[in-house]
């Protein structure tokens, strides 16, 4: 994969001689800018990596407006790709003077271009290469076959099953060197704050693992990342002699309705207001969501522009309707 590696003491400049107070700083997520899917194609059909430092110039909208290689990757197609994709796709928060005003300043980091693991394009090459059959150590813990293979619900909280609650929680688990659950983080909510506890309680209680390796092949503690996936389970009806079959589902789009999302985008790139309004359930999203929640209030986009090329706001509308009909007869 590509990896962006921030230089934290280069990062947000300000403007020389600004009394500036804060510095731009990046508002996407810079490993956003540059990915594997970028890759020039001549460049990783001949195996060409390398890292590219770069510096940018950024002006007072947070956009940038220059991009200079302060550190050549040694392949010209890879630099000038890092240039354009990073003018491109890059936004940033702009900094601020002592007065509150908004200034620009400049911005540096770098980006590694490493061929993606397992693509085509790679081929084998004499010389050295890891076994990835044999075991390597250390190693990290490795969950049980049969823990991996628990029902959910078995072990459904009550309230969330009555309130209709589902999701996946993502958590940070410490497996001390027996194999058990010594601590349980949730990094990541379901929306539901019954289904998180749950999830942990079930990892104190039945977690089982194949405890960590050592450098020297010894079991000890380790932390690994893991997710529980919480599933409304379903209702079940007798079938042939008596044996208990899953009902078949109700399909997805049964039911007539209507949404609207209404999006302000302000002149600045930014979303403004999102309103999201639905009739039936078409549209609906668990825990309370809407699609309003896919966008971040700071993030940027690259704002609409009037005949003349200058930045205006604009409201976006998008209509959906869900209608069901009866069908032809050739098919009935």
């Amino acid at each position: 994969m590509l990896t962006m590696m921030l230089l934290l003491a280069m990062q947000g400049a300000p403007a020389r001689g600004d009394e500036t107070e804060t510095g731009p700083a990046p508002a996407t997520n810079p490993g956003s800018w540059v990915t594997s899917y970028d890759y020039p194609a001549s460049a990783m059909r001949e195996e060409r990596e390398g890292t590219a430092g770069f510096r940018l110039t950024i002006g007072t909208d947070g956009l940038p407006t220059r991009c200079e290689i302060t550190a050549p990757s040694g392949h010209a197609d890879l630099d000038a790709e890092t240039c354009r994709l990073i003018m491109e796709r890059a936004r940033f928060t702009p900094g601020r003077n002592a007065r509150g005003e908004a200034v620009g300043g400049t911005y540096s980091n770098r980006i590694r271009w490493q061929i993606p693991e397992g693509s085509d394009h790679a081929v084998e090459v004499a010389g050295f290469g890891l076994d990835t059959v044999q075991e390597s150590w250390p190693r990290g813990a490795i969950p049980d076959d049969a823990f991996t293979r628990i029902d959910p619900a078995a072990h459904y909280p009550p309230a969330a099953l009555a309130a209709r609650e589902q999701g996946t929680v993502h958590m940070e688990l410490a497996v001390d060197s027996a194999g058990r659950v010594s601590a349980c983080k949730v990094n990541e909510s379901s929306l539901s704050a019954a289904l998180d506890d749950a999830a942990c309680a079930l990892m104190h209680s039945e977690g089982k693992f194949s405890p960590a390796l050592d450098s020297d092949g010894k079991p000890t503690k380790g932390v690994l990342a893991a997710k529980f996936r919480w599933a409304l389970p379903d209702q079940v009806r007798e079938g042939g002699e008596g044996v208990s079959v899953a009902p078949d589902p109700d399909f997805p789009m049964g039911e007539p309705g209507s949404a609207t999302m209404t999006v302000l985008v302000g002149a600045d790139g930014r979303v403004q207001d999102c309103r999201f309004s639905n009739t039936g359930k078409f549209g609906a999203a668990p825990n309370g969501m809407t699609p309003c929640d896919m966008f971040g209030r700071q993030t940027r986009y690259t704002p609409f522009t009037d005949a003349d090329g200058r930045p205006v706001a604009k409201r976006v509308i998008l209509r959906s309707d869900l209608t069901i009909e009866d069908a032809p007869a050739a098919i009935q």
